[in-house]
């Protein structure tokens, strides 16, 4: 099976990164609006700033988010030893493997070139078979191959603007702002200044946080050869309960987990649905049976 995403995809997720570009100019042309040319000039030195530290440091920045616990051979020889096979397949520096503390099962990576980690939590170490486990790290190490956590820092970071100006807003405009008075105001203004940024970034976001994973799990069956592994653990884990505790700890890291967390964002806005994930892999099955 060809390991690389078809040419209609990537030119669907080309078309999606143009869209994340609009996001960037509304972003600017706010602060631009609100301040002076010199104040937007200090605040795209920062954005620089930022992005290059997200890229760069992305693995180092996951650890201390889910407060991941990297791991040794001796303590999860099977775990290690199927993440070195599988990115020897794909040509990869093998990743170091971290667990994430975690009832909920779920799992992500981040990183890029040779600073990279693949965190899986202990929920999903409990909940998944071994080869429901192998799908689950070759769809991760294929999002290393794609580069796709340092495509979604840098797309994403006006929505990861916007949304923390809204978080403020929601926080400012409470049953306190009325008694305060100011912070009311505070919240009505943080909200007219988020929102415009959080709607016109969200449709190009959308768009490539769906194909891209399409392409992960495209990438993940020419890893393993296995659709129905990769189909079982997705129907698995889309039908899990964790507990709210365990949501928050990698909800920062939505849109790098294999299905959505709880988060701020919609779920569709970092995922496509699971049954169509489903679907897809359901018609590679059909295609490798033939």
């Amino acid at each position: 099976m060809d390991w690389s995403p078809d040419r209609r995809l990537q030119w669907r997720m080309l078309l999606a990164l143009a869209l994340t570009l609009v996001g960037y100019v509304a972003l600017f042309g706010v602060v631009v609006t609100l301040f002076s040319d010199h104040v937007a000039t200090g605040f795209g030195l920062v954005v620089l700033v930022v992005l290059a530290a997200s890229v760069t440091q992305a693995d180092r920045i996951a650890y201390l988010a889910t407060r991941a616990i990297a791991i040794d051979r001796d303590r999860h020889p099977e775990l290690h030893e199927t993440v070195e096979r599988l990115a020897r397949q794909v040509d990869l520096p093998v990743p170091p493997v971290a667990v994430i503390p975690s009832d909920e099962p779920n799992a992500l990576s981040a990183g890029t070139g040779d600073r990279t980690v693949v965190c899986v939590t202990t929920g999903l170490l409990k909940t998944l078979s071994e080869d429901e486990l192998e799908a689950v790290l070759a769809h991760e190490l294929a999002h290393l191959k794609n580069a796709d956590s340092a495509v979604m820092t840098v797309a994403g970071f006006p929505m990861a603007v916007s949304a923390a100006v809204l978080s403020l807003a929601g926080r400012s405009v409470s049953a306190a702002s009325f008694v305060l008075g100011w912070p009311l105001v505070l919240g009505i203004y943080l909200l007219f200044v988020g929102l415009p940024i959080y709607l016109v970034s969200l449709p190009g976001i959308a768009v490539l946080s769906r194909y891209r994973e399409f392409a992960a799990d495209r990438g993940a069956v020419a890893i393993t050869g296995d659709p129905y592994a990769l189909a079982s653990a997705l129907a698995t884990l889309h039908g899990s309960t964790p507990p709210e505790t365990d949501l928050r700890r990698v909800a920062g890291f939505n849109a790098f987990c294999i299905v959505p967390a709880s988060t701020i964002l919609p779920q569709w806005a970092t995922h496509p649905p699971t049954h169509e994930r489903i679907r897809r892999l359901r018609v590679l099955f059909q295609r490798s049976e033939a």
